[in-house]
């Protein structure tokens, strides 16, 4: 990518690739010295090509073939992918099934079988995701994957979590 817009970085450059997409070339300015100079480099970064018959000819996909490709989201489930960006939570789901498998999700992941947490670890393992760590905390205890306390003095996994 970064080729592409280094090419593209030179005014006068990125206005010859706009005539050649555009196919508002003349076949006579494409020749002169400072347009072969420049074609040279559009050419180098892939962004235009010479056909058989001479023409030019730009490629859009071009840009989706050098696009860096979004890091995997390691451990999450394929139907959640989407609600996750950098290892964060983006949105929480609307749909209560897909919610539902997300919250089964985050709490297969960040908290451990058996274990007591108090509500500031609660809240702290959820903010590692996301930072409505209310709604999440909420959310998991109506879903019974959090047991709470009845003083709210702790909160644990419940079992079992099916995913």
């Amino acid at each position: 990518m970064d080729q592409l817009m280094a090419a593209l970085a030179d005014q006068e450059r990125l206005k010859l690739y706009a005539r050649i997409v555009l196919q508002d070339l003349p076949p006579r300015e494409e020749d002169s010295p400072a347009a072969r100079r420049h074609l040279g480099r559009l050419v180098s970064a892939g962004l235009v090509e010479r056909l058989p018959d001479g023409s030019l000819k730009a490629d859009p996909a071009v840009f989706r073939r050098a696009r860096p490709a979004e890091p995997a989201q390691t451990g999450v489930p394929r139907r959640l992918t989407g609600f996750f960006a950098h290892g964060r939570l983006t949105s929480i789901p609307v749909r209560p099934v897909v919610r539902r498998a997300l919250l089964e999700h985050l709490t297969q992941t960040l908290f451990a079988d058996g274990r007591s947490y108090t509500e500031g670890e609660v809240n702290e393992a959820f903010r590692t995701v996301h930072d409505d760590t209310s709604a999440l905390r909420r959310y998991c205890v109506e879903n019974g994957l959090l047991v709470r306390e009845r003083d709210g003095s702790s909160y644990r996994r419940a079992t079992p979590v099916t995913v």
